[in-house]
């Protein structure tokens, strides 16, 4: 059914051109331009410009700033899944969308998909809602491990979700960005909540996702590999239901007051097989906004937002006994927006400030059992060909973080004036901004994974008294009477006598002889950090040039930090239509707090114990005591210097095209070394210098126009990423339990890498060729579409398997057993190269003038082709063709 479904929607797509119609577009605001300083001036003029000759502006404009403009036409054109704003900025020519958000894990998911700007890391773009900072400082980069590590929090690069159905617009700024913006490395992505003042609306929508409204591809194992073919019923595609109600509406009050209020709830319930029974988790987000506005009295504009979006989690871990728990995200906060013009200079002030959460509750501790009599749930679980199975049990306990900031940024226009023949306007302001983070974990937590089987059968094994993390044997009659009954003794040469033994057993006798230990902790850290920021808007005859300085200092690193951003345009035929820009400029690193919370944090130790004749003793401090601690001492702040050329130009009929070169080279980035000896205060310190280097470049080409009810983009991108390897030999002697993995490269070479290694190897946004192409289209006044589609190169990464791999310890202590501990299993992938066709449909129902209903169906991954996202050789589920419904009503 759904085949024919598309087959309809291709037939109006190839057979109704002949009803297009003007396509009907909401025009900004108008602006007096001679109010504008100088390069906002000539784009303004521009714009008018193209207006008047009824030329399509797009996404970019010929300008030097490098900025893609997403308004609220083309948000609502666009196909969409969750509706997260980052969906749409993945479809922009430096923005690259993690390969994980195509998976099958993420398909019943509802978090925002993580995407790279520039090719920097997801956390090292600024994300702002109104003004008000909303990046996640906690432990960005714990978003990819889940809920699989004791010492973090599933959480992302974002202290929240943002659906896209809350917000006007979207700027993504990607090179020559201004000096008012700092905090960033990567790129900055600059949202916008919807107006207060305008026509009275009221809009009502619920939109659905069911697992039936979905294809699947079932991916068989290669039988030239080690891994056994599965068949497609041992593949269990996830049952999950998403659905989504928004509601907003405007009103304006009088001429100068104005109220505006939207709210976004998205749920999805998740159904899934656990130890071969069906359970059910589930996850929640919501986006509510309230905004106040008030202009042209004491003030000429005032602005209150208050935002309130927080996501939860009550899941399970998949093939684990007893291991609910509860996950509390999100962020909650207001932005206070004020404007006003005085003689000389137009004052802009915005204060924010906003709370963050990225908290878990669940089971204190986790079990690794070996899979035996009693301990044999494991034989429902998913294990592959692994020689060892366990049975797992129980969570990583409780912990709590949260995230303070508050941030205040005052920006002065000075009015235009003339100087030595050259035109200015100077663009000036300060901000300053204050953070602070709470970590908790509420007691300490164990990690047992070094089990062993008592198989003595002349010494029993006494648990002496622990209950929990020893298992001793159980049987149906006593051993010594199944002895009598075998004629006094049993002979464990005697094959009869051995299957009276085992059959006697209920739970077999088995303990853990080592454990880690993820110590209770309270952090408290908080960092103060101040910016001076000036641009002079140089204008002479055909060529503008920005001079930009930002001065940044913070009391932690203690660096006095100066980014020049410098930029120029020519403008070839002086008619605004065709600009040579370049620039040159700085941006320094962000997440500076994350790195005072590691200068505080306990990390993991290994503890030991002993048996002694059949009893087991006390737990007892291994020679691993894990007194790991970070130390930055006179380092610099890591930076980016980058180098922008480019050329656009604005044709008269055929739309804006664009040619941009971006080189960008990493400095004194954060490489690290392991002290061969305990200092006087029993720690082994991870000294932190500035040895790291890096690149990126890229050259991309962007086109958008627009012919009558059509309007079509394309851009495609050629991009190298590098990130210098510091030939840090990674081992439980050197580094924190906490922060290694085992990592498996193409040769099957496996060996321990830590976390800031596998970010090295992973090139997860490295996919060299990129491209995107969209073409919306209003067909007749009640129905229209929207089509894009996206190719993602070839390239090599490091995904996770899922599996845990036991390494021994040796030397734990002078005269015990080897203890083992598991790490994650990273493993080198290649990832195909893939095409996406996404499309929407809408139709539209008038009820009367200013009433109407909308039904609309988006549908992802048209095509129904592979994503790539199961590694070569492996078997697995991917994604297919997905579809989405909803409806509308709307009033205005």
């Amino acid at each position: 059914m759904q085949t024919r479904y598309i087959y309809a929607c291709l037939f109006l797509l190839a057979h109704n051109s002949y009803g297009a119609t003007e396509q009907k577009q909401t025009p900004p605001p108008p602006e007096d331009c001679s109010t504008l300083t100088d390069e906002k001036k000539s784009l303004c003029e521009a714009i008018e410009h193209i207006e008047v000759k009824g030329q399509f502006i797009g996404i970019e404009v010929p300008e030097v700033i490098g900025r893609s403009y997403l308004d609220r036409s083309f948000i609502d054109a666009t196909a969409k899944g969750n509706g997260d704003i980052n969906e749409l900025i993945a479809l922009l020519p430096s923005v690259q969308l993690s390969n994980e958000a195509l998976s099958i894990e993420s398909l019943a998911e509802i978090s925002a998909p993580e995407i790279s700007i520039s090719g920097a890391q997801p956390w090292q773009t600024g994300f702002s809602l109104d003004g008000m900072n909303y990046n996640n400082r906690i432990d960005p980069a714990s978003s990819s491990r889940l809920t699989s590590s004791s010492n973090d929090v599933s959480g992302g690069v974002q202290s929240m979700n943002v659906n896209s159905d809350v917000v006007e617009s979207i700027t993504v700024y990607d090179h020559n960005i201004p000096a008012e913006f700092g905090g960033f490395s990567g790129g900055v992505v600059d949202t916008k909540t919807k107006e207060t003042f305008g026509k009275d609306s009221f809009s009502f929508t619920v939109r659905g996702n069911h697992s039936d409204w979905a294809d699947y591809h079932y991916i068989q194992a290669d039988n030239e590999t080690e891994q056994s073919s599965t068949d497609e019923a041992e593949l269990e595609a996830p049952v999950y239901e998403k659905i989504s109600y928004s509601l907003s509406g405007k009103k304006q009050l009088n001429k100068r007051h104005g109220v505006m209020f939207s709210l976004n709830y998205l749920n999805s319930d998740i159904s899934d097989l656990s130890l071969g029974q069906t359970k059910t988790q589930s996850r929640r987000n919501i986006n509510a906004i309230f905004k106040y506005g008030y202009k042209n009295g004491w003030v000429d504009n005032f602005t209150i937002s208050m935002i309130y979006s927080p996501y939860e989690v009550n899941g399970f871990i998949t093939d684990a006994l007893d291991s609910d728990y509860q996950l509390e995200g999100g962020a909650y906060g207001s932005a206070i927006q004020l404007k006003q013009d005085f003689k000389y200079v137009t004052w802009a002030s915005n204060l924010s400030f906003n709370i963050s959460d990225s908290s878990r509750d669940g089971p204190a501790h986790f079990y690794n059992w070996l899979q035996t009599k009693g301990k044999d749930w494991g034989q429902y679980a998913n294990q592959g060909d692994a020689d060892e199975r366990f049975s797992r049990q129980g969570g990583y306990g409780a912990l709590d973080n949260r995230q303070f900031t508050t941030n205040w940024k005052n920006t002065f226009n000075l009015e235009t004036f003339k100087f030595l023949g050259l035109t200015h306007s100077i663009v000036a302001g300060a901000e300053i901004k204050y953070q602070q983070i709470e970590r908790e974990r509420f007691q300490d937590g164990y990690n047992y994974s070094s089990p062993v089987i008592w198989s003595s059968a002349t010494t029993p094994l006494n648990c002496s008294g622990y209950s929990l993390d020893c298992q001793a044997l159980e049987t149906l009659i006593p051993i010594e009477k199944l002895a009598e009954q075998l004629g006094g003794e049993i002979n464990f040469n005697n094959s009869e006598h051995v299957t009276a033994y085992s059959n006697n057993i209920t739970t077999t006798a088995q303990f853990f002889n080592g454990r880690t230990v993820s110590p209770a902790e309270y952090i408290d850290v908080n960092l103060n950090r101040n910016a001076l920021y000036v641009t002079d808007h140089i204008n002479y005859g055909k060529l503008d040039v920005n001079l930009g300085m930002r001065y940044s200092y913070d009391d932690f690193l203690q660096n006095h930090d100066v980014a020049p951003r410098i930029s120029l345009g020519y403008d070839v035929f002086d008619n605004k239509k065709t600009i040579i820009s370049a620039g040159l400029n700085r941006y320094y690193d962000s997440a500076i707090i994350s790195y005072k919370i590691k200068e505080q944090q306990q990390f993991s130790y290994l503890q030991y114990r002993p048996i002694e004749s059949g009893y087991l003793q006390n737990w007892l401090d291994s020679n691993y005591t894990g007194s790991f601690k970070y130390r930055f001492n006179d380092v610099d702040t890591p930076y980016d210097d980058e180098l922008a050329l480019g050329i656009a130009h604005a044709f008269e009929t055929i739309g804006n095209i664009s040619l941009k070169y971006v080189k960008r080279k990493k400095h004194q980035q954060f490489s690290r070394t392991t002290s061969d000896e305990t200092d006087l205060d029993g720690y082994t310190y991870i000294d932190i210098s500035n040895e790291g280097t890096g690149s990126s470049e890229r050259i991309s080409l962007a086109w958008s126009a627009q012919f009558g009810a059509h309007s079509v983009w394309a851009n495609t991108s050629y991009a190298e990423n590098e990130i210098s390897n510091d030939n840090y030999n990674a081992t439980v002697d050197n580094t924190p339990l906490d922060e290694l993995v085992y990592y498996v490269n193409a040769k099957d070479e496996g060996s321990l890498v830590t976390l800031s290694q596998l970010s090295q190897i992973r090139t997860n946004f490295g996919a060299p060729i990129t491209a995107a192409l969209g073409w919306n289209a209003d067909w007749v006044d009640s129905f229209s579409t929207g089509l894009n589609i996206s190719y993602s190169g070839s390239y090599d990464t490091a995904v996770s398997t899922g599996g845990s791999e036991s390494i021994d310890i040796e030397d734990v202590c002078a005269s015990c057993p080897v203890v083992s501990t598991l790490f994650d299993v990273y493993q080198e992938q290649t990832i195909r190269a893939r095409t996406m066709l996404n499309l929407s449909l809408k139709y539209k129902h008038k009820l009367t003038s200013n009433q109407s209903l909308e039904l609309r169906a988006d549908i992802s991954n048209l095509l129904n082709t592979r994503t790539y996202t199961v590694a070569e050789g492996a078997s697995g589920i991917e994604p297919g063709r997905v579809f989405w419904l909803g409806l509308s009503y709307k009033y205005d």
